[in-house]
């Protein structure tokens, strides 16, 4: 692309490598980042010519220059209507994240096997407005019970932030209890009824994605603390539900 004289680059979401993304963790704010390449191309020397300061820099006309040799430079400002995201994969779960991060950019996908590119979409309001609604259920003074879900598939729970999601419960006086689950199901949690809304520690795209198909609001750690008032949602066109790797 940068050959092209489409200037790209390759983002970054630290500790990942260039370029990866994870179900929960891509890099954001790409509409800001536009490639500065301010490279002069030469022609490569033909036959005779020389270096001396009468003709050999290539490029240099009488105007200055303004040929296809003419450095060019690429500003934010001036890139942004055009700045995409291209996205390679065959499946839309990492681009989705990749999405959310950056809701106000366009984006493509190429899928390598099938070959074919495709302007892919993400309703990133209506996701807001199912989470928001969640968390308002959840905040509610009637929701006295939560239930905390330590997730058991792979490396998706985290004891570290169990003890941060009890402390939290502790300090605003609500009731809770801990289970232990590899797969969250609406029908394995409509057993419990005594919980009055759930805090999954697995993957905080569960609730981002499933958490409305669930009877009882089903918050990821991060949403919780907006419930209880000690976090903030930015108010931009991004989503929430971020906060961990899955």
């Amino acid at each position: 692309l940068n050959e092209s004289g489409r200037p790209s680059s390759v983002p970054q979401a630290k500790p990942l490598s260039p370029g990866e993304v994870l179900g929960c963790t891509a890099p954001s704010g790409l509409k800001d980042v536009v490639p500065g390449i301010g490279r002069r191309r030469r022609r490569r020397k033909g036959k005779g010519e020389g270096d001396d300061d009468d003709g050999g820099n290539e490029g240099d006309g009488a105007d200055g220059g303004g040929d296809a040799n003419e450095e060019a430079e690429w500003r934010t400002a001036e890139n942004a209507a055009e700045t995409v995201m291209l996205f390679l994969a065959d499946g839309r779960f990492h681009l989705e994240a990749a999405m959310i991060s950056n809701p106000t950019l366009k984006a493509y996908r190429y899928d390598p096997y099938s070959k074919t590119l495709t302007h892919e979409t993400y309703e990133t309001a209506k996701m807001k407005r199912l989470r928001l609604d969640a968390i308002h259920r959840a905040r509610s003074p009637e929701t006295k019970t939560f239930g905390i879900i330590l997730g058991t598939l792979g490396r998706q729970g985290n004891p570290a932030v169990l003890g941060r999601v009890r402390d939290l419960l502790r300090r605003h006086g609500r009731r809770y209890f801990v289970i232990l689950l590899s797969e969250i199901f609406p029908s394995k949690l409509r057993t419990m009824p005594t919980a009055d809304a759930w805090v999954q520690i697995a993957c905080p795209r569960l609730s981002v994605d499933w958490g409305h198909h669930f009877d009882r609001p089903l918050l990821n750690p991060f949403e919780l603390h907006v419930a209880m008032g000690e976090a903030e949602l930015k108010n931009d066109a991004g989503g929430g539900g971020g906060g961990g790797g899955g």
